[in-house]
């Protein structure tokens, strides 16, 4: 249980400071939206689907495939140590949240606009607009139901 405890409170110090650069946490709704797809780093150099991020009864789900959790030198992204839990939080992870670009910026406006998309399908921006990032080797992929 001391594990738990010390990871919600680093999870919270790195929201404090998400939310301190002016970003917006996204919070998850009631529906069923669609799934975005994870992949990362396979042992062959490809990418590999490793995990789905959905929401539905007001939290945001995070697992691993059983398939990748159960392969032999499977590392888990550091946000999500444990590949066999099914993590769920009401507040988008940081891990993710900071992929999203700020809707206050003209050119995301007007690429949300282009997408037909609001600031708030969190899952949707999340698939469309921020697939790929400079700071990590992990990738995005909306999945409609």
């Amino acid at each position: 249980m001391s594990v738990m405890r010390g990871v919600v409170r680093r999870l919270s110090a790195i929201w404090d400071q998400v939310e301190s650069w002016g970003l917006r946490v996204p919070r998850a709704t009631a529906d069923v939206g669609p799934r975005v797809h994870v992949y990362g780093p396979g042992r062959d150099g490809k990418t590999q689907l490793i995990g789905t991020l959905s929401q539905e009864r007001g939290v945001f789900i995070f697992r691993y495939r059983s398939d990748y959790a159960s392969s032999p030198g499977a590392e888990p992204i550091s946000a999500f140590p444990d590949l066999n839990e099914v993590y769920e939080s009401a507040e988008l992870w940081p891990f993710f949240a900071v992929r999203i670009p700020p809707s206050e910026r003209s050119d995301v406006r007007a690429a949300l606009k282009e997408h037909g998309l609001r600031p708030e399908q969190t899952l949707e921006v999340l698939g469309t607009m921020a697939k790929r990032s400079i700071s990590n080797p992990y990738q995005l992929d909306l999945q409609m139901n």
